[in-house]
């Protein structure tokens, strides 16, 4: 579970009193939602838990270049998917 210095924001949205503006503001904090962004990413709990908020943004840094990458990589499947159907649809051979 979460350490409490990252559900501060939480246990106020579950009582459902929240403004538009106080969402907004806790939405821009990283401390409310990089923790559970991790998490949601693989970062194992403990690290998140134990961790300033110098090294859960280090964290995020690299999960968002690895999101880059897999974008990346997925595009250049597509890619090489489509060319391949392509040639197929012309004639070719399936290169697949």
């Amino acid at each position: 579970m979460l350490s409490n210095k990252f559900t501060d924001g939480f246990s106020t949205a579950l009582m459902g009193d929240l403004t538009e503006k106080k969402i907004n503001e806790l939405a821009s904090k990283p401390a409310t939602w990089l923790p559970q962004r991790l998490v949601m990413h693989g970062v194992p709990e403990e690290w998140i838990n134990h961790a300033t908020m110098d090294q859960l943004r280090i964290m995020w840094e690299v999960v968002k270049k690895d999101m880059k990458y897999q974008t990346y990589l997925t595009a250049k499947d597509q890619s090489r998917i489509m060319a391949n159907g392509i040639g197929l649809a012309f004639g070719g051979k399936d290169n697949g």
